[in-house]
């Protein structure tokens, strides 16, 4: 009875003990998996944030500067030059006003799209959407077309405009739209992650 007793209490302790093993060996797998992936959740969170600071760096925050740049100036020449002569779509520019118009599609409207189509045509992989958005193929297309006008500016027409014309409010729209979006989702990303950090620090302190 005795030795009947002892082995079933050696068996007991035997299984406790792999139990106890096993447990561990299983929290081990566990903690390794959860810090796996929070690792994988903080890799993915800074690639983000990278990607969201490129965005905002090479290409809408310039993009934004020259768009703003452009239309304060487009938006100074028709109200002090367009609006009180309210020249007729059809007629030609009378010979000063047409001097005028060439001296600034030359020295300001034409060299501003050019900027624009080729910080556009560099960082296009930066673009927010899957695909380029229609009214930024439109304003290249547009910003193209300005090195024809230059180049044949005696036979381009009565109004001395481009071939295809800048999309308009359309395109401002667009580019101050994802400037925005991109600036609040940086902000959110750099609160979660300081918010993050700090909590680790916590945690670790414990």
């Amino acid at each position: 009875m005795i030795k009947y007793q002892r082995s079933r209490a050696l068996e007991i302790l035997m299984n406790a003990a792999m139990v106890t093993a096993c447990a561990t060996i299983l929290v081990a797998i566990m903690a390794y998996w959860m810090n796996h992936q929070g690792e994988d959740r903080r890799y993915l969170k800074n690639a983000r944030i990278d990607r969201v600071n490129s965005q905002l760096k090479e290409l809408y925050g310039p993009l934004l500067v020259l768009t703003e740049t452009n239309e304060r100036a487009w938006s100074e020449y028709y109200r002090r030059y367009i609006l009180p002569a309210g020249y007729p779509d059809e007629n030609p520019l009378p010979g000063p006003e047409e001097a005028r118009w060439h001296i600034w599609v030359e020295a300001v409207f034409a060299p501003t799209a050019q900027k624009m189509k080729d910080l556009i045509t560099a960082r296009g992989d930066l673009i927010i959407e899957g695909e380029l958005p229609l009214v930024v193929q439109q304003f290249c297309a547009h910003a193209a077309t300005y090195d024809a006008l230059l180049a044949n500016w005696g036979g381009a027409g009565a109004r001395k405009s481009t071939l295809i014309r800048h999309p308009g409010s359309d395109f401002l729209s667009y580019v101050r739209k994802s400037y925005r979006s991109l600036k609040a989702e940086h902000e959110l990303l750099l609160t979660e992650a300081h918010e993050n950090g700090r909590h680790e620090l916590d945690q670790s302190a414990r």
